[in-house]
């Protein structure tokens, strides 16, 4: 953190405000995944859907493709984005508290995640018996996701709006698109283009979002795998 900086707040009209639609894009893809995974194990583990022993691969896959792509946003957020709140914050003693919750919150998700992981390989080893361990770590871990993105977006984003430069939040972001793909980036770019609005997509993609846009093909491989797993 720079010791130098000043602590008082830029007044918003004097810089441009940052663009906070792929930060947002990303809650909202991560919190649906965690309602959607956690709603369609529910209905397995109570026998309501029988699942071919393809299907259950399937979705033991796209379990932990998902949370390869939440542990590359948690990254992003600990190496580039906190760093960038810290030397912004005009309280930066209430952005630390703040922090040091989400670090918290961090760990403890990862302990989970690797926990689903486990259970999602013994989910597709035998499905019936599975279905109920994997169906309850992932209801805690929507629960827990649930809380850190909504107390990120009430004490985090209006920092970074109210005080990060835009100039400076861009290249942040930029960090933050490259961490988010470093594992699976076509995978990863087309869950998240998919949860996008015709608005957000010409944000975050450009004019070129229409349907001969390059992202296209991206966002239809990952719809045709998501049918399969929450579908089928």
């Amino acid at each position: 953190m720079n010791s130098e900086r000043v602590t008082t707040a830029t007044p918003r009209g004097l810089r441009a405000v940052p663009d906070l639609t792929g930060l947002r894009l990303a809650h909202r893809a991560i919190l649906a995944d965690a309602d959607r995974l956690a709603g369609l194990l529910a209905d397995l583990a109570a026998g309501a859907r029988p699942v071919s022993p393809e299907r259950a691969a399937a979705i033991a896959a796209y379990v932990r493709r998902y949370h390869r792509a939440v542990r590359a946003h948690h990254r992003g957020e600990a190496e580039i984005l906190w760093p960038l709140v810290l030397d912004a914050a005009a309280d930066p003693a209430g952005a630390i508290a703040d922090i040091v919750r989400f670090v918290d919150d961090h760990r403890a998700l990862e302990a989970l995640q690797t926990a689903c992981d486990a259970a999602a390989d013994g989910f597709a080893a035998d499905p019936a018996h599975g279905a109920p361990e994997l169906a309850a770590l992932l209801a805690r871990a929507r629960g827990l996701l649930g809380d850190h993105i909504e107390a990120e977006e009430e004490h985090l984003l209006p920092v970074i709006t109210e005080q990060v430069p835009g100039a400076a939040f861009a290249a942040a972001e930029a960090g933050l698109r490259a961490a988010h793909g470093a594992a699976d980036p076509h995978w990863t770019r087309g869950w998240l283009l998919s949860h996008a609005t015709p608005e957000e997509l010409r944000r975050v993609v450009g004019e070129g979002a229409g349907a001969q846009s390059p992202v296209q093909p991206l966002v239809g491989a990952y719809r045709a795998e998501a049918e399969v797993v929450f579908g089928g």
